[in-house]
């Protein structure tokens, strides 16, 4: 369970950068107009995978329900940040073709 509780303080801090225009990027995503939102988007999808996997830590702590419970309720608070991020690269995979 500590794993969970490390992996969401990074998530969490690296959304922090993310949110402040600190977060390191491809290549092709640098120098247009659009690349400080495109990181402030991926720092929330990062704080939304942290988040939830922070509380999951704190409610499961004294209890330990078992390794599939655990691994089945992790899949489950990370798909909410999966799919907000796949939107994302969609979104700005469309605005570099454009450019």
């Amino acid at each position: 369970m500590e794993v969970i509780f490390f992996m969401s303080l990074f998530n969490i801090g690296y959304g922090i950068f993310g949110l402040f225009g600190k977060m390191n990027i491809a290549e092709k995503f640098k120098g247009h107009e659009w690349t400080k939102d495109y990181m402030r988007e991926l720092g929330i999808g990062d704080i939304l995978l942290g988040v939830p996997w922070l509380i999951l830590y704190f409610a499961f702590k004294q209890y330990d329900p078992g390794y599939w419970t655990i691994f089945l309720l992790i899949i489950l608070l990370a798909l909410p940040s999966l799919i907000y991020v796949i939107l994302i690269e969609r979104k700005y995979n469309k605005l570099l073709k454009k450019d």
